[in-house]
């Protein structure tokens, strides 16, 4: 312990008498580690996060998966959940939960609230009673018998109900009709993400009884004793029974178990992997970055290594005292790394426009801690073993001739220090050409932005409650109404409605059948984006009718069914032909008969999905779908602070039932639509300049090392009269020559790294060659400054002066 502690006091002195190489060490570590405890906080608290379950590891998912469509997994249809919740024995407490936005009346206006409907088995699936109260009886999601109930979350009890234990039974207006608060749920439980309001699904509804209509999240709990595999077993089983039974909708499908905790980032977990991978290239950089320092200036202690050794020190002794000095830079980087994460995990959540879904805490946490400390513990002894094994190498007297006049620098040590400078830039154009494509990505997702006319547009939500608004036509005469009154606004210019925002985060499509077009069952029609207009929506957003016409007022229920379709749309459906006047439906039996299509219209995605990879849309008419829900939007003159109230006071005329929501500008709309997109391209951006900068230094320190070592030699060639010009290429062509071998190993690296990216990229290929040719040419340029700078400065010494230099 005695011998520790003086191995700590001497690094302490040591490192004292050179701030400028501990400033640099420390700041870089800092740097390094500090990004890695951002990331390692949210890959914790998403992909390992601790869900506020019993027993999460036995909470599954179920879904369905059609290898025909080459889709991922998707939701289940009624009448499948139906089939697995009566034959398949290893899953218990079945239960749908569907996403609802219901509108409630506490007593003034009306508000939006986030909620779901879900069936009686939720409890038991999740493992989680309501705190106060109960929850749905089976009979309760049976027909219209669960129409007068709800469950409050402990949210609402408290902010709204001053957590009063008198709340069963109170009276709620929601969606306009009257519920009774049956219990509340437990602190925090918000499920599936920020839900606050719960009210019965009726399992035995017969409206949307298809097969193929697939839009229910369905949870189980695995009975007692059954492993995933065992309840796989018997889906699949089921799985052949519906694919024989019903071709049509469920041939080639499979119905898949997968646990809860693994679904919840399947999404996502690509990009964070990317971005884990992203902060340990630059954790790698800084510490080959530190280990060039370390080395620079290990080599300036031969001499005093060799006087220690002729005295007695063993090898060991000199390695454990180098290695202390290492650890302790990396601990003292690792303690402010932890601040700097935290500050940047500040930054980030603070640029998240929306809330976080209630089981995801980013938060820096024991395990994050002991993680950081590992990487910092780990970091100190990749940048300072071998450096000191290199000092401490070799016989007593050969160090004492090294650091006497003459002794030079050992060929080992120049190998060891080009190898890291190869490592750091290759390491860097990997993380470069990834960050590139990430902004590159985005910069697409703007040109898609400025595809739509935002200047002036005010965008609002509004919900027709099913209570209210029963029938088609009382939703139409709504819509027609709704539509004039906001024309009516002051310094309106146009108005108009939309099922699903175009750059929004809502996306719909469709099975769609061209007319001619033969198909054995429902999955061999084409899919495409589906969407819902008013008359007047293009002409707000500025989407541009190539040609044909654009909706009418004339276009209603019991007229022929039109639609618009996008270029793309239109590509895919009928390619080589024009589209105007040709017709196609949902299917060859649907009721709603044939559409002729009578517009075509300019490309705007729909939905910015992971790949960004669009099918173009084709739209019907509001009159012709009858949407409960629209989203609004005003072209006008008027600010928005003038607009906003203008369009509530229209809604409260029409209806005071009615709530507007999410009421801001369609340019706000859509950066929060984009908002994790921008801040991957923003991280990534950052940590492509610190990989940047830090490989740089490297290079600069090897650079200044060498122009050092070399002073006495660049004083001889001057003095026997070589140009200034000569004797810096001469130089710098030793950093070209490291600087062209990073780069190619990099990018050789990247081509197969890129790969992965495919599906995180909108709008650009993962090998997009003015991507690779940028960062080449970026870090290019930055290493030949950074090893021009010593370079000049040493070709401006005396011949005199250099002759003189030890």
């Amino acid at each position: 312990m005695d011998s520790i502690l003086q191995d700590l006091r001497y690094a302490i002195r040591s490192l004292r008498r050179t701030p400028g190489f501990t400033f640099t060490v420390v700041a870089v570590m800092a740097l390094g580690i500090g990004v890695n405890a951002m990331i390692y906080t949210v890959v914790r608290g998403i992909l390992f996060a601790d869900l506020p379950f019993p027993e999460p590891e036995r909470i599954v998912l179920v879904q369905s998966l059609n290898p025909a469509q080459g889709n991922g997994p998707d939701n289940m249809s009624l009448p499948d959940v139906r089939d697995v919740a009566e034959h398949i024995r290893s899953l218990t407490s079945v239960t749908v939960v569907l996403d609802w936005s219901p509108t409630v009346n506490f007593g003034g206006d009306t508000e939006r609230f986030e909620g779901a409907l879900a069936s009686s088995g939720l409890p038991g699936a999740l493992g989680v009673a309501p705190a106060l109260g109960r929850w749905f009886t089976p009979a309760e999601c049976s027909g219209q018998a669960g129409l007068g109930t709800v469950v409050i979350s402990d949210k609402i009890w408290r902010e709204r109900f001053a957590a009063g234990p008198g709340v069963l039974g109170r009276p709620l207006v929601i969606n306009g009709r009257t519920r009774s608060i049956v219990g509340v749920m437990p602190q925090g439980f918000r499920f599936p993400e920020n839900s606050d309001f719960f009210v019965p699904f009726a399992l035995d509804d017969t409206s949307g009884n298809g097969r193929g209509g697939r839009y229910l999240n369905t949870f189980a709990h695995l009975a007692p004793g059954v492993t995933r595999q065992q309840a796989q077993a018997e889906l699949d089983a089921l799985s052949a029974s519906l694919s024989k039974d019903f071709p049509g909708t469920n041939r080639h499908l499979r119905l898949l178990v997968t646990p809860y905790a693994e679904a919840l980032g399947r999404e996502i977990r690509p990009v964070l992997l990317m971005l884990l991978l992203a902060v340990t290239f630059v954790l790698a950089i800084a510490c080959a970055n530190v280990a060039n320092l370390q080395l620079a200036r290990a080599t300036g202690r031969i001499r005093e290594m060799g006087v220690r050794m002729a005295l007695g020190a063993t090898r060991g002794r000199i390695v454990r005292q180098l290695l202390a000095e290492s650890l302790l830079l990396a601990g003292v980087g690792g303690a402010l790394g932890v601040l700097v994460g935290q500050w940047g995990m500040k930054l980030t959540l603070a640029a998240i426009p929306e809330e976080l879904p209630f089981w995801m805490h980013l938060e820096l946490d024991p395990k994050v801690v002991a993680a950081v400390a590992g990487a910092a513990i780990v970091s100190g002894l990749l940048f300072g073993l071998a450096p000191a094994l290199q000092a401490s190498s070799g016989d007593i007297l050969a160090p004492l001739r090294e650091g006497t006049p003459g002794g030079g620098d050992s060929p080992a040590r120049r190998r060891m220090r080009n190898s890291l400078v190869v490592a750091e830039i290759a390491l860097a154009v990997v993380l470069l050409i990834g960050s590139g494509l990430m902004i590159r990505s985005f910069l697409r997702l703007q040109d898609q932005r400025l595809q739509l006319r935002t200047d002036g547009v005010v965008t609002a939500q509004v919900t027709l409650p099913g209570a209210i608004y029963k029938e088609d036509a009382d939703r139409n005469a709504f819509v027609r109404d709704f539509r004039q009154s906001l024309l009516a606004l002051p310094g309106a210019h146009a108005a108009g409605g939309v099922l699903n925002m175009h750059l929004g985060r809502s996306n719909w499509s469709m099975s769609i059948l061209p007319e001619g077009l033969v198909a054995d069952d429902q999955h061999q029609l084409p899919q495409v984006g589906f969407n819902v207009f008013t008359p007047g929506y293009l002409d707000v957003v500025g989407i541009p009718l190539v040609r044909g016409r654009d909706f009418r007022d004339s276009d209603i229920a019991t007229s022929e069914k039109v639609a618009l379709v996008s270029q793309a749309a239109a590509a895919k459906l009928w390619p080589g032909a024009d589209a105007i006047g040709k017709r196609w439906s949902f299917g060859p039996d649907d009721a709603r008969g044939w559409f002729t299509v009578v517009g075509v219209i300019g490309d705007v995605q729909q939905h910015i999905g992971s790949s960004g990879s669009g099918t173009g849309e084709i739209v019907v008419p509001q009159e012709q779908w009858s949407s409960q829900m629209l989203n609004w939007a005003v072209r006008s003159s008027s600010p928005v602070a003038v607009v906003a109230p203008a369009m509530r006071q229209a809604l409260r005329s029409k209806d005071a039932n009615l709530a507007l929501a999410n009421v801001r500008t369609l340019g706000e709309n859509i950066a929060r639509s984009t908002w994790s997109q921008r801040i991957y391209a923003q991280l990534m951006g950052v940590f492509a300049a610190l990989a940047l900068v830090i490989a740089a230094l490297g290079i600069y320190g090897v650079m200044a090392y060498s122009v050092t070592q070399r002073t006495r030699e660049i004083g001889i060639r001057m003095a026997l009269g070589a140009a200034r010009n000569d004797v810096q290429k001469l130089i710098l062509g030793h950093a070209i020559q490291l600087t062209l071998l990073g780069s190619g190993i990099g990018l050789a690296a990247a081509f197969g790294v890129t790969r992965f990216m495919q599906n995180m990229l909108f709008g650009v290929r993962p090998d997009d060659p003015p991507t690779f040719v940028g960062v080449t040419l970026i870090l290019a340029l930055s290493s030949a400054v950074a090893a021009w700078l010593p370079t000049a400065r040493a070709v401006r010494v005396d011949p005199v002066v250099a002759l003189r230099h030890e």
